[in-house]
């Protein structure tokens, strides 16, 4: 993880010149600039308004936008307009609607996001209005960046299913294996008789009569990530010659999207963006989480909120208020995540298509909203501030999208999700108040104390001797239960599990593996269902093994330890070089290994077997350092959700942020005060 300089934060907007009056546009940049807002975000939805006809540029009025703002001491970001072609373009080319990937039905116009990746005719337009708008504003003194589209794959579609999917599909195939002998070992073509013997042969997954091979689904999820990552190349490679490396590119991410992997989209841009709205999610956990996730897109590097939520949105089941003081805790939280900008979305409320309920900055009217005050006290309370970043935290958490997808397309247990695996592990380092760094697979391991891996299923040889000279070096790394189990096209290993090498390095083998029902008696994942009496016995509860363990640092007996609940998956270990650390406390594998502790070199390995409701069981949470590196309960206010961060000024002093998530004010303890 590497640690980036300084910069002062900044506050932004989305703002729609075509929707308003240009009479209009003085006026609200004078607003916007009272609200402590410099930066406007500006284009991405104005394809029509820029060509309303083949050919025909009009840019006349974007100018005088750029010119007003710029007036009023407000930078601008400009946007390619590709997530919205024009209807006449439609009209001219039918062919490049996508194809839902769940129905197999083509997306009509009149919305946006409805063009395929892979659709000929859509990549040479997009690449005419790209390069026209680039030309024309590339070397704009006010424009300081550009965003590239937005929001790849909103409304599930990512995946493509129409035939010009199908056919870059089958390329990208013969790319990636060569021939089909190794496409059909790969993926195993013999199950159901499905060997090909001709590229043409291979279908996209459209619905059909039962399910698709695995392999061909995680591919057909690989190539589709990567359709989007190459569109997005193309406007790069034709923005960058013309706006020259003093401004940026970017992408707006979004929130608790998997359907691409974000490691690759983030490769060929500045700086990662993001669409920060936090309706839907768990709370502020799982908004820290995210928030953690783009910071580690780019190995640490500083991002921008190019979306956050001013108040209620349009599109949820009930859209409910938004507190006072809310967009200015969400600003704060981003901020301390590692945000070096934040634009609220939107600059007004629309009077105008399909987003008429979302809160802006601006009512319907045109007068200030909550927000415009909160985004004048949260100016206010940075002019007060130091400059401040996140330096690297002392434990990494890694979050695979390929690991992920192999585990979404075939969970066995309908209630297994790597997502939630990942997000309970963080909630418990959250809950303690220790930072973390959310990190690829592929991450360099160095300075952090304890690493934790959740379910790495992809077999990846050149993992484990990262890993393993990681932990050879003194550091602590945990993993859990399926892992390593599955080869590159999904098919399972013949090797026993975790196979690849990393069972050597935890010491351990897996002996049996069971999915886990939502019955009573395991039920604190999902309500009651009622199973036949003799499935009664498979057990709920793992319990610590009363056992020193000599070398390993534990170095006490826990006397009489609690049982632990576990849910959704199990697996009994068989232990090779590695210490039983937790055994099964009931069912028919009562006294099996659960979880196990291996050292070496100077560090320590530890597996984990089950879903536990505290993911990392105090055993390991203790002899892995986490214990001593969560803050004292003493330091926190009672009754309350507070997120504590912790930053660093110029000089590298540390600051803490703390932000209080519950309704009522509290005196922070004396102990902290200072």
């Amino acid at each position: 993880m590497t640690v980036q300089p300084l910069a002062r934060p900044r506050l932004g907007v989305a703002y729609y010149p075509e929707h308003w009056a240009e009479s209009r546009w003085a006026y609200d940049a004078k607003l916007l600039r009272e609200a402590g807002i410099t930066i406007a975000r500006m284009m991405e939805f104005a394809w029509d308004k820029l060509e309303p006809h083949e050919g025909q540029y009009q840019f006349e009025w974007m100018d005088k936008a750029l010119q007003i703002f710029g007036d009023a001491g407000i930078q601008v970001v400009l946007c390619t307009p590709t997530a919205t072609p024009p209807p006449w373009l439609f009209q001219k080319y039918p062919d490049i609607l996508n194809v839902n990937p769940d129905t197999g039905v083509k997306n009509s116009t009149g919305s946006r996001r409805t063009v395929s990746a892979n659709a000929p005719a859509y990549l040479e337009m997009s690449d005419k209005i790209v390069t026209a708008i680039a030309e024309h504003w590339g070397q704009h003194p006010n424009v300081i960046g550009w965003q590239i589209d937005n929001e790849f794959g909103c409304h599930s579609t990512i995946r493509d299913l129409s035939d010009h999917s199908r056919r870059a599909f089958q390329g990208w195939l013969k790319a990636k294996y060569q021939t089909l002998e190794d496409l059909n070992a790969a993926w195993g073509t013999q199950f159901w008789s499905t060997t090909y013997t001709d590229w043409s042969q291979i279908p996209v997954p459209a619905p059909t009569a039962s399910y698709h091979n695995p392999g061909l689904l995680l591919d057909f999820r690989r190539f589709s990530s990567d359709a989007w990552v190459a569109f997005q190349k193309r406007q790069i490679d034709i923005l960058r010659p013309r706006i020259g490396a003093e401004r940026f590119i970017t992408h707006n991410m979004m929130l608790k999207f998997v359907d691409m992997n974000y490691y690759d989209l983030a490769r060929d841009l500045d700086f990662v963006g993001f669409d920060n709205y936090l309706h839907g999610m768990s709370g502020p956990m799982e908004a820290a989480f995210n928030l953690d996730l783009m910071r580690g897109m780019k190995g640490g590097r500083p991002f921008w909120i190019m979306e956050q939520q001013p108040g209620p949105v349009n599109w949820t089941l009930f859209n409910p208020p938004v507190p006072p003081g809310q967009v200015r805790a969400w600003t704060h939280q981003t901020l301390a995540h590692g945000a070096e900008a934040v634009l609220y979305f939107r600059e007004r409320a629309v009077n105008i298509g399909q987003e008429q309920y979302h809160a802006g900055v601006l009512k319907h009217d045109g007068t200030p909203d909550r927000c415009w005050h909160e985004s004048k006290a949260v100016s206010e309370d940075l002019a007060k501030m130091p400059a401040l970043k996140r330096p690297q935290a002392p434990v990494g958490l890694v979050f695979d999208y390929e690991d992920l997808w192999v585990l979404e397309l075939d969970p066995h247990n309908m209630e297994f999700s790597y997502y939630q695996l990942v997000l309970d592990i963080y909630n418990q380092l959250w809950n303690a108040h220790i930072p973390v760094d959310i990190l690829p697979r592929s991450a360099d391991l160095t300075g952090y104390q304890t690493v934790i891996v959740p379910a790495p299923a992809l077999i990846r040889e050149a993992d484990v001797a990262r890993w393993k000279a990681y932990v050879e070096s003194g550091g602590n790394l945990i993993t859990t239960f399926r892992s390593f189990f599955k080869n590159l096209g999904s098919t399972w290993t013949d090797q026993p599990m975790p196979a690849g090498g990393l069972g050597e390095l935890f010491g351990v083998e897996v002996d049996e593996f069971f999915s886990i029902p939502p019955i009573s008696s395991v039920g604190w994942r999902s309500s009651d269902a009622p199973y036949p009496d003799w499935d009664d016995d498979r057990g709920s509860h793992v319990i610590d093994i009363e056992a020193k363990l000599p070398g390993f640092g534990f170095g006490e007996s826990f006397g009489v330890p609690p049982k632990v609940r576990y849910a959704v998956w199990a697996e009994v270990l068989k232990p090779t070089t590695a210490t039983p650390i937790m055994r099964y406390a009931d069912g028919y594998y009562k006294d099996g290994p659960a979880a196990t502790a291996n050292k070496v070199g100077k560090g320590m390995a530890y597996y984990l077997g089950c879903w536990c409701e505290h993911p990392i069981p105090k055993s390991v949470w203790k002899a892995a350092g986490l214990a001593a590196l969560a803050l004292p309960e003493r330091d926190l206010p009672r009754g309350v959700v507070m997120e504590v961060i912790k930053m660093v000024d110029e000089a590298g002093n540390p600051v803490e942020i703390r932000i209080n998530h519950s309704k009522r004010t509290v005196t922070l303890p004396e102990s902290v005060k200072s």
